[in-house]
C-alpha cells in the first residue's frame, strides 16, 4: 500500500478513536455520522490497495458501505464490536455520511497524487 494511503488510514483511525472518545453536546449525531465519514475513509485506505483507479476505489467504497447500511435492515447487532464494525440500525442519513468520507478521501487521493511528467514534444531528440 502506498504511503499516502497508510496516513489516509492513519488519520480515519484517529478521528474513529476521537469520535468514540468525545462526551461533548451533539454526541449522538458525532459518533452516528462523523465516526460514519472515518469507516468510509478508512475503507477507501484499504481499497486502495487493490484497486489502481480512483474511480474504482470511490465506486467500491460506497458500494460497501451502501451494502452494510442496507443490511442493517435486515439484522440487529448488540455487541459493542458489532455496533462498532456494521452498526445497528439502518439510517439513510449514514448513507450521506459514507458518501461524505469518500469525497474527503477521494480529495485525499487528488492532492496527493505526484503529477505524471509531461511528455516530450513530438519530434524532440535527446
Amino acid at each position: 500500500m502506498k504511503r499516502r494511503f497508510v496516513w489516509l488510514a492513519v488519520a480515519a483511525v484517529a478521528i474513529g478513536l476521537a469520535v468514540l472518545a468525545y462526551r461533548g453536546p451533539g454526541r449522538v449525531i458525532v459518533r452516528g455520522h462523523v465516526g460514519d465519514v472515518a469507516a468510509a475513509m478508512f475503507v477507501y485506505a484499504m481499497v486502495a490497495a487493490l484497486l489502481r483507479r480512483r474511480g474504482g476505489r470511490a465506486a467500491a467504497t460506497l458500494t460497501i458501505a451502501a451494502a452494510i447500511e442496507l443490511g442493517q435492515i435486515a439484522w440487529h447487532t448488540e455487541s459493542m464490536a458489532g455496533q462498532l464494525l456494521i452498526g445497528s440500525t439502518f439510517d439513510p442519513w449514514d448513507l450521506v455520511a459514507y458518501a461524505i468520507g469518500v469525497a474527503i478521501a477521494v480529495g485525499w487521493d487528488v492532492i496527493t497524487t505526484k503529477p505524471e511528467a509531461d511528455p516530450p514534444p513530438a519530434g524532440t531528440c535527446y
